[in-house]
């Protein structure tokens, strides 16, 4: 669940966001976001293993930090979630679209291609975590074969090289917030705190490995597609990062039909596990979130409501901008910023430095790693900042 929940929509954005910066440079700033990502989940582990049972990082929050930072939470959690699953079911539809060769021209077929999409991992959330990761594992199988069926048909095929190697470096700060979210994995860790029975070296296990393993494939496929789409010029990454809201994966894949219908066919259906893998595990982080903030029961009624708090908002705001892929990812990246690197730096820095209460498990590196995460998030939020406001290097 936790490399499936990452490896979903910031993966199919990353070749467009960080192609100007080079593959070298954007893997130096992959390796690096990736180490503060995990800093900041074990430090939420840290703190979610104070408390007994199936709590969320809303109650946590509150009992750590107090009302004001509870309250903030709320507000950053939802416009978090709601941002994640906005972008998985405007890309997703758009893929499953394309897929089944149905041309969406209307909001009346948007509706009914958005619906068509989304029923069946909604039933999936519904049911439970038990089978949220046996259909996350068949989610996994699928993007995992497709993938190496890209990696073997690119390797086999004769292709014109476009591999940027290193391009400009000013542009990395421009990534980080799409990184971020691409490594957002962490509204998870209680609800597997409560699947895997409190099992701290189990749980530490999954955070690492599972956090690793999209590393890795991010790599592979940012080398696949700089090798076979140009940076620049008309059909280039930074064109497609630029030039309407669209699924990143629909423009490359067109571009890549230069290159045989069968690598087009093999990205389509990378991009639909990719997407359904994360929609699905992030779905269930936001079901959990609002039972615990609202206080509702798992009954049938209780389920009900969670699933339509869960998929409708994301739902309405495909049909009102369903190209809205990259403008809905975009805005994850502060929300992440504070709930998934600064709030865990928070509270287990209260937790053991103010109130002091003893804990099962404690990060390692005692204050500096926590005030390094925590500096590193402030810069996430900053970047974007600045960045909205044009004042830092946006690849043109």
């Amino acid at each position: 669940m936790v490399g499936g929940t990452c490896i979903g929509a910031g993966m199919l954005g990353l070749p467009v966001m960080t192609a100007a910066a080079g593959f070298y440079p954007a893997m130096t700033a992959f390796l690096f976001v990736w180490l503060f990502m995990t800093f900041s989940a074990l430090a939420y582990l840290e703190v979610s293993m104070r408390f007994k049972g199936e709590v969320n990082l809303i109650s946590i929050a509150g009992h750590t930090l107090g009302p004001v930072a509870k309250w903030i939470a709320w507000f950053s959690y939802i416009l978090f979630l709601y941002s994640l699953m906005a972008a998985y079911t405007a890309g997703g539809t758009t893929v499953f679209s394309k897929i089944l060769g149905i041309q969406v021209v209307d909001t009346r077929q948007t509706i009914f291609m958005g619906v068509t999409f989304i029923i069946p991992f909604a039933l999936i959330v519904y049911l439970g975590t038990s089978w949220v990761d046996h259909v996350n594992r068949i989610l996994m199988f699928g993007l995992i074969g497709t993938f190496v069926w890209l990696c073997i048909s690119f390797l086999q095929g004769s292709h014109t090289s476009h591999f940027n190697a290193v391009g400009d470096s000013k542009y990395l700060l421009f990534t980080f917030p799409v990184l971020v979210t691409s490594f957002g994995y962490h509204t998870l860790i209680p609800t597997l705190k409560t699947y895997l029975h409190e099992d701290i070296k189990r749980l530490r296990r999954t955070i690492i490995i599972g956090g690793l393993s999209p590393l890795l494939v991010y790599g592979a496929w940012e080398l696949i597609i700089l090798y076979l789409i140009p940076t620049w010029g008309p059909e280039g990454l930074v064109h497609i990062l630029h030039h309407g809201n669209s699924n990143p994966a629909e423009a490359m894949a067109h571009a890549l039909s230069v290159h045989g219908s069968l690598i087009h066919t093999i990205v389509m259906w990378f991009s639909y596990f990719a997407l359904t893998s994360s929609f699905i595990g992030v779905g269930l982080g936001i079901r959990d979130f609002f039972a615990d903030g609202l206080h509702i029961k798992k009954t049938k009624t209780g389920r009900v409501l969670l699933s339509l708090l869960t998929f409708g908002p994301p739902f309405v705001y495909t049909i009102v901008n369903p190209g809205g892929f990259l403008s809905a990812l975009k805005y994850a990246g502060v929300f992440a910023a504070i709930l998934l690197i600064i709030y865990p730096v928070l509270m287990a820095w209260h937790a053991r430095y103010i109130d002091k209460i003893p804990g099962r498990y404690r990060l390692w590196g005692g204050k500096a790693v926590l005030i390094l995460t925590g500096l590193f998030g402030v810069t996430v939020i900053i970047t974007e900042i600045l960045l909205r406001m044009r004042l830092l290097p946006i690849p043109v």
